[in-house]
């Protein structure tokens, strides 16, 4: 099947890479969409995550494209999101993540909706995002977080951080534009597992991805929010995972999960 990429247009960062995919190859077969062998690009004019709390454009709906209808078009396996990340911190950074929302839906999708997403795929990826990054680049996977979440295909974001000059960097920019690609042709499958605990940049997951292809991951701050509705999205909107871990979780938390987890076919680590 064909690969899906991403980006939008009102990013810098994806106005960064869009020409960097096209020295590599890509070829406009269609207004906005681009095909190099087996991966098809595809360009969006909105953010792909509304940038205003609690608000989403009107238009276009779905927002910021039918996802679904292209992947069902083109027979796409999965789509990647190339985009810019933002942090607080400012710190350079490269993250891959799933996305959705556990709680209300801050930044686009809807509440307590979970995206499909694709762990191997996503695997490959950020492990060579961990090859070779640019010097003083921090490297992590994210806890699931903002949009989208409706849509039928599996989706994940790959990203550069955490400023506009980064965004922009040519150099970075390449790096990942190369990380996505290379990591699109590995063939290596390792089982697939959701994630419990830890902080957003998911220290313990982000280890444990030479053992497992990660799908979604909850962090401690989102543990409170789960239920058994959560946790069968997580589970199949993560390629069934095998397995279940959790990362430093106390208490009543931990109490919490175990007993969720115990109602599935998981295997809790």
């Amino acid at each position: 099947m064909t690969k899906g990429i991403t980006l939008s247009l009102s990013d810098p960062a994806g106005q960064t890479m869009l020409p960097l995919f096209i020295e590599k190859g890509f070829k406009e077969i269609t207004p906005n969409i681009y095909r190099k062998d087996d991966k098809l690009l595809i360009t969006a004019e909105p953010l792909i995550v509304p940038e205003e709390r609690f608000k989403v454009p009107e238009t276009p709906r779905p927002y910021p494209l039918d996802y679904t209808a292209l992947a069902k078009q083109y027979e796409l396996e999965y789509i990647a999101v190339a985009s810019r990340h933002w942090a607080e911190s400012g710190k350079p950074s490269l993250t891959a993540h799933p996305t959705g929302n556990f709680g209300k839906a801050m930044y686009g999708g809807k509440h307590r909706e979970l995206q499909y997403t694709a762990p191997n795929p996503m695997r490959n990826i950020y492990l060579h995002l961990r090859d070779n990054p640019p010097e003083g680049f921090q490297v992590s996977l994210e806890a699931t977080h903002h949009s989208p979440t409706e849509f039928e295909v599996p989706m994940f974001f790959v990203e550069v951080g955490s400023r506009e000059e980064k965004w922009r960097d040519v150099d970075v920019c390449d790096y990942l534009v190369d990380c996505i690609l290379t990591g699109m042709d590995e063939k290596e499958e390792k089982p697939a597992a959701i994630g419990f605990g830890g902080g957003h940049y998911c220290p313990m997951f982000s280890e444990k991805i030479k053992e497992y292809a990660m799908g979604h991951m909850a962090a401690k701050y989102a543990v409170d929010l789960l239920s058994d509705d959560l946790i069968q999205q997580m589970i199949q909107k993560s390629s069934n995972p095998e397995y279940a871990l959790i990362d430093g979780l106390k208490g009543q938390q931990r109490k919490k999960i175990e007993a969720l987890v115990a109602k599935t076919d998981l295997t809790l680590l």
